[in-house]
């Protein structure tokens, strides 16, 4: 198994040995060309790196889990949201790191301290990236929560390494002739789906572009008559995501809208853009969304361009205005109450 304090090094070497002509020959393009977006955003941000902080958050908030919630939603920041629904707490992409994949000092603080977070059953990991999957953070919630569930894509087991918490691989429904849905487990009567996403897996790059590696999805969540869909890192697809609006009357959609140089389009090959999020959500027919994957790390631009996009929109287009919910890092929404 592949840990961050363990066996990386080995990992890697081996892949030196087995593929030295594609990595080096990778590699050179990359420096080159800057085209490894990995190695791009680590030279931006490496000053702040060393020398700088994150932005602390003030009044975050210290009791996320309240009995007489049946749903809300709080955005820890990039990725990372935790849900609660009636007496169950579900975290998607949980990242709690300073810095992010070892070289990217993240813009804020997380929006919540893990010491706070007093309930978990589901961690839910979308894809091996290093900004979706901590292994930091995964130690620390499952020191702290053992009983959890941790839930993550066929191809994602060869980054992890053996946790307490009972680990649950999926197989994932990134194909039409699988109708863009997966496999479905019943955690306590909690059901989670994998969908559709059409990503890349890996962790460190070169297994990502070069070997293409698989284990990325989006997840259904569905409990107590509530619907939640996370798409986790995924380019637009005109038609996967209409199927899965006839399939679930969703509730609630967290879609990411980075990162992105021109905002107001669907986006690339792997990441959906705002306008790309939006549509995905009027495809869906979901009831509200929630924007992720934005304001932790620079890419391309200001970090917080796609959501300055996302207003613009919301301004011009007023079907949007109470359906969208632009959350600031730490802010916690309550969507319904027992």
């Amino acid at each position: 198994m592949i840990t961050e304090q363990g066996t990386t090094l080995d990992y890697i070497l081996n892949c030196f040995k087995r593929n030295s002509g594609k990595i080096f020959f990778a590699a050179i393009l990359c420096i080159c060309f800057s085209g490894c977006w990995p190695f791009r955003v680590a030279v931006e941000n490496i000053d702040r790196t060393i020398f700088d902080n994150p932005d602390s958050i003030p009044n975050r908030i210290t009791h996320p889990f309240n009995d007489s919630v049946k749903f809300s939603a709080l955005w820890v920041g990039h990725s990372t949201t935790l849900i609660q629904i009636d007496d169950k707490s579900i975290i998607f992409d949980p990242v709690f790191n300073d810095v992010i994949g070892a070289a990217t000092l993240r813009s804020k603080e997380p929006g919540i301290d893990i010491k706070n977070i007093s309930k978990l059953d589901l961690v839910l990991i979308s894809h091996a990236h290093m900004d979706h999957m901590s292994l930091g953070t995964i130690q620390d919630l499952d020191d702290k929560f053992p009983n959890a569930k941790l839930i993550f894509p066929y191809g994602a087991e060869k980054y992890l390494s053996n946790y307490n918490m009972d680990m649950v691989r999926m197989k994932t429904g990134n194909s039409i002739e699988m109708g863009y849905v997966g496999e479905t487990k019943d955690f306590d009567g909690v059901k989670v789906t994998t969908i559709f996403a059409s990503h890349f897996g890996g962790r460190y790059g070169l297994d990502s572009y070069l070997w293409k590696v698989p284990g990325y999805t989006g997840y259904i969540v569905e409990y107590k008559g509530i619907t939640v869909l996370y798409s986790g890192d995924t380019a637009y697809d005109e038609y996967a995501y209409k199927v899965i609006g006839e399939k679930y009357h969703v509730n609630l959609a967290v879609i990411p809208i980075g990162p992105c140089r021109e905002c107001d389009s669907t986006g690339n090959f792997s990441h959906v853009a705002t306008r790309g999020a939006l549509m995905m959500f009027d495809d869906l027919k979901a009831d509200l969304m929630i924007p992720v994957h934005y304001g932790a790390i620079t890419y391309f631009n200001d970090s917080r361009q796609p959501v300055y996009v996302l207003e613009n929109i919301i301004a011009e287009e007023p079907k949007y205005k109470d359906r969208v919910k632009i959350l600031t890092e730490g802010e916690q929404v309550v969507l319904e109450r027992k």
